[in-house]
């Protein structure tokens, strides 16, 4: 029964995907483009190579150039030996060029970049392209990560850690990471004024290994509070993320609002309908059965509409959200109708929070 709630969910999700396009000026996906300038992505992607080559950097040549021939819907690079024996790489964005230089990287010097370790003893002088080489990518997106992975492994990590990530992802072709950091601190603001007081707030989150599961409405109030300098320091460090994720021309994919919200919500709200779900990996109900708004309710979208508008304000967008509503959680009922309006009010939540410019994307 819970498999088939979720496939019949995401089922919808796709239709509910094709209806938010038809109803904004937005026809097709072509305004979901690198935000900066060819001359930014050029800087940073000649910044990753420094970080990468070091002192055999000055041995290669990258530069960004959106209009390259090719299809202007996909990503591509070219490879090429000048005269003077460097490697020219030329990509249509940031993440071209690093694939580009990565391809050359792999497949004529026999290098390899991973988390485990690298090797990147390159030979002099650099082989030689023995004519140029363009390749386009097949997929127009190449989405990376997993909403567990931000508890599993990201929230231990410092800058130093993603600034790697990052060069990997651009390395590795990937143009639309999720970016869920620094989160919390947005909900703060939103808690605070919707007349949610500290402690309430402090009684309903979860500490920092928890965070993936308290966001999706596995569980609350276990292993928090969660101290104002931690989410000070995770808000500061989502604005690096973005930064580097945005100049090397991806599309960050950020946070939106899946229906949970703290118990103490019947204190400000009475007359609300809430739903509480079942328990969640054998915990009992002082840390799980989430308290979700109902779909119709105007309050669940006063507060979608509420954190997309903080969440903007502080980052910025490039018009990608995600949200998990039934993560590993059985449904109230398993009705298509009940689903499709769950499906439904998420995403109306996202365009009133950025109205006529947002693809939407839910997780199961």
């Amino acid at each position: 029964r819970v498999a088939m709630a979720a496939l019949r969910l995401a089922a919808y999700s796709l239709v509910f995907v094709a209806a938010v396009c038809a109803e904004s000026q937005f026809q097709t996906l072509a305004h979901l483009r690198p935000l900066v300038s060819d001359e930014e992505q050029t800087k940073a992607v000649r910044e990753l190579l420094s970080r990468l080559l070091g002192p055999r950097a000055p041995d290669f040549l990258l530069t960004v150039n959106r209009s390259m021939p090719g299809p202007e819907e996909q990503e591509r690079f070219e490879l090429r030996t000048l005269p003077d024996g460097r490697l020219f790489v030329l990509g249509s964005t940031g993440v071209a060029a690093a694939t580009g230089l990565y391809r050359y990287l792999t497949t004529f010097c026999r290098c390899h970049i991973s988390w485990s370790g690298d090797q990147l003893s390159l030979p002099s002088p650099l082989p030689a392209v023995p004519q140029p080489r363009r390749v386009t990518s097949p997929n127009r997106f190449r989405y990376y990560q997993n909403v567990c992975a931000y508890s599993y492994s990201f929230v231990w990590w410092d800058w130093e850690r993603w600034e790697r990530e990052i060069d990997w992802m651009a390395l590795s072709g990937i143009n639309l990471p999720l970016a869920f950091t620094g989160q919390e601190a947005i909900w703060q603001m939103v808690y605070i004024s919707l007349g949610f007081n500290q402690t309430e707030i402090d009684n309903f989150v979860v500490g920092p290994a928890f965070l993936a599961w308290g966001r999706m409405g596995n569980m609350h109030s276990w292993a928090g509070p969660l101290p104002n300098s931690w989410k000070k320091n995770q808000l500061n460090l989502q604005h690096q993320i973005l930064q580097r994720m945005r100049s090397l021309g991806m599309l960050p994919i950020l946070p939106a609002f899946s229906g949970f919200v703290p118990g103490a919500i019947r204190r400000l709200f009475p007359e609300e309908n809430i739903t509480r779900l079942g328990s969640w990996g054998h915990l009992n109900c002082s840390y799980s059965c989430s308290f979700l708004l109902d779909s119709k309710s105007s309050l669940f979208q006063k507060i979608g509409k509420m954190f997309l508008l903080e969440l903007v304000k502080e980052f910025g967008t490039n018009h990608i959200y995600s949200a998990d509503t039934f993560n590993e959680m059985t449904p109230s009922s398993s009705d298509p109708k009940y689903l499709s309006t769950t499906s439904n009010a998420v995403f109306k939540s996202m365009t009133q929070g950025n109205v006529l410019k947002i693809i939407s994307s839910i997780f199961f």
